[in-house]
């Protein structure tokens, strides 16, 4: 349905996680207020893959939330190669008149990042989503927002949200902002196409291995350095930037999501995006 720092962490961190301890990145150095800021105005839930090949491997997941809890909640999903912290500008419109959520998918952000062969996959970060507002921020009715790598995360959840006849919650509102959704009609990057080349990604990584940290600089930019350098981010993004393969073999099938929906779509998008351009929501817009 559709409507027109410099500061050195503490030797060992504990953050209460859930009734759990657990041991931050104890050597980190922010460079960043900025990054300083978000990280410590996060907390962390526990979350266990079930992808296969994961094996039941752990992770941590950061989240922040704002505003009041009687306001009308929405929910923030972020792209790649970025996190929660897209959103920074937006919160301070926003949060006096909704209860806002936001989460960093583990790879991403302040969130755990293994590498040692572990898939990050669109599908599990949808049930990620599902377990976020169920479980950790208790959401009964809210707005989805979603952008960029998190508009297939959004369909993908709102398609189990669909087919679950009990899901707990009610989606209000569905928003997708500037995405390569459907890749026929994007126009990919080098960067982005050498990640979907095993050889070339691994070049990458080793290169961006040795790259020095950016240590002074604009403030947004040096934040995102920041943020991109936690828990070794700047290796996990070329593992998370495979996304784009999984997205190939699902898309139509999500977007089909979308025909079948009760819940009223809104798409939003920058014109001047060249690798997402305006054709990919109007292609959308008019075949689903």
């Amino acid at each position: 349905m559709r409507s027109s720092l410099f500061r050195r962490l503490p030797v060992l961190v504990f953050l209460l996680v859930n009734g759990l301890s657990v041991a931050q990145d104890s050597e980190f150095v922010f460079y960043s207020d900025l990054a300083n800021d978000w990280y410590v105005g996060g907390d962390y839930f526990e979350w266990t893959s079930t992808t296969e090949d994961n094996n039941a491997a752990k992770v941590n997941v950061f989240y922040r939330t704002w505003g009041d809890e009687s306001k009308p909640k929405l929910v923030l999903i972020h792209g790649f190669p970025n996190s929660s912290f897209d959103y920074y500008k937006m919160i301070p419109y926003l949060e006096d008149e909704y209860h806002i959520a936001a989460l960093d998918f583990p790879g991403s952000g302040f969130s755990d990042k293994p590498l040692d062969g572990y898939n990050y996959m669109l599908a599990e970060n949808a049930e990620i989503v599902d377990h976020f507002v169920r479980e950790v921020v208790g959401f009964e009715d809210f707005a989805l927002f979603t952008h960029d790598r998190g508009v297939s995360i959004g369909l993908a959840f709102l398609g189990n949200y669909l087919d679950n006849p009990s899901p707990g919650y009610t989606v209000n509102y569905h928003f997708l902002s500037n995405s390569g959704m459907f890749l026929p009609l994007a126009n990919l990057v080098p960067f982005q196409l050498s990640l979907l080349d095993a050889d070339a990604g691994e070049r990458m990584i080793q290169a961006r291995s040795a790259q020095p940290r950016r240590t002074e600089g604009e403030p947004e930019s040096l934040a995102f350095s920041d943020i991109f350098a936690f828990n070794q981010g700047n290796i996990s993004l070329l593992y998370v930037g495979r996304y784009l393969l999984e997205r190939q073999v699902n898309e139509t099938r999500w977007l089909e999501n979308l025909l079948r929906s009760p819940v009223p779509v809104a798409y939003l998008w920058g014109l001047t995006d060249n690798v997402n351009p305006i054709r990919i929501p109007d292609y959308v817009w008019d075949t689903y």
